[in-house]
């Protein structure tokens, strides 16, 4: 019988285990990741007080200040580790898979697949809207820094969220709820629900909110149906990577730093209905590899 990745067998997974890991996580991502990254804002302040703007704390400079938030994220890893290791006494990696080691085939796969489809309905948008477009202001040192943050702390950012989000609290809902539609609905929702402050929902709160719990729908519901959340994983780095080396546009969660294209109009109800076509094609296609490998194992080799 296959381990379940849902429901993990190994370790402690009470349900006051799980909320005191629920506690200790928030405390080093909230309380000790924010102090850090105020403690960060200062110590910029003291090399360049130009790009800081001390009454409201925060970075003038966007592309730094891309580098700096990745310090909560980090610390938000690290919560989930101790928790994963002291509280639940198992590994960080049964909050990604069942089994001793990650499937890195999957993850990249997952990446790929979903960075092609990004791209793809990225073009067929410029070709219908290629007036919305402009090239960026290049600087060329900045893009160089811009991609070391996209290739190196992007990944950081989102793999913390889908240890939280598709690990850590996939398997505790998975506790309380037994039937899988309504779990990932769920969780699904209070993904997309914690992006809500996202500037992006200026441009259309409900088509931006539909697509934060749809997205967290169609991962969470992956990651139910292939036994891990390796194709999420690659697929959130993938959107998160792609949005931040190609385009930026206002009030959006990468504005102003230097991608190569500028969005001038945006329409929230098209870039959602994109949005849930690349996330549905993903789901077929994740499904369909996943059980495809599944068969493959299954069928003896001749002696």
């Amino acid at each position: 019988m296959k381990p379940n990745f849902i429901h993990p067998e190994l370790g402690e997974n009470s349900h006051i285990r799980y909320f005191s890991s629920f506690l200790l996580i928030l405390l080093f991502y909230i309380v000790i990741g924010g102090v850090v990254y105020i403690f960060s804002i200062l110590i910029t302040d003291s090399i360049n007080p130009q790009i800081v703007d001390l009454e409201k704390l925060i970075l003038k400079d966007s592309l730094v200040d891309l580098f700096l938030s990745h310090i909560t994220n980090v610390f938000w890893i690290l919560g989930i580790w101790i928790s994963a290791k002291t509280i639940h006494k198992r590994s960080l990696i049964s909050f990604i898979t069942p089994y001793q080691k990650i499937n890195l085939k999957r993850v990249f796969f997952g990446f790929i697949v979903f960075f092609a489809l990004l791209a793809i309905g990225q073009i067929i948008d410029f070709v219908l809207n290629s007036e919305d477009y402009k090239w960026n202001d290049f600087d060329l040192s900045r893009f160089i820094w811009l991609l070391v943050a996209a290739i190196f702390l992007v990944p950081i950012q989102t793999t913390s969220e889908e240890l939280f989000f598709r690990g850590f609290l996939l398997q505790w809902m998975g506790k309380l709820v037994k039937q899988p539609i309504l779990l990932t609905i769920i969780v699904g929702f209070i993904f997309g629900a914690l992006h809500f402050s996202n500037p992006e929902m200026s441009n259309s709160a409900f088509g931006a909110g539909l697509d934060y719990v749809f997205t967290g729908f169609i991962w969470s519901y992956i990651a139910i149906r292939t036994n891990s959340a390796e194709f999420s994983i690659g697929a959130h780095a993938a959107n998160n990577m792609f949005l931040c080396i190609f385009l930026t546009y206002e009030n959006s969660l990468y504005q102003n730093i230097p991608s190569l294209f500028v969005l001038t109009n945006v329409d929230g109800m098209l870039s959602t209905i994109y949005s849930i076509i690349t996330s549905t094609l993903f789901f077929i296609i994740s499904i369909h590899y996943h059980k495809k490998k599944d068969q493959a194992v299954l069928i003896p080799t001749k002696a």
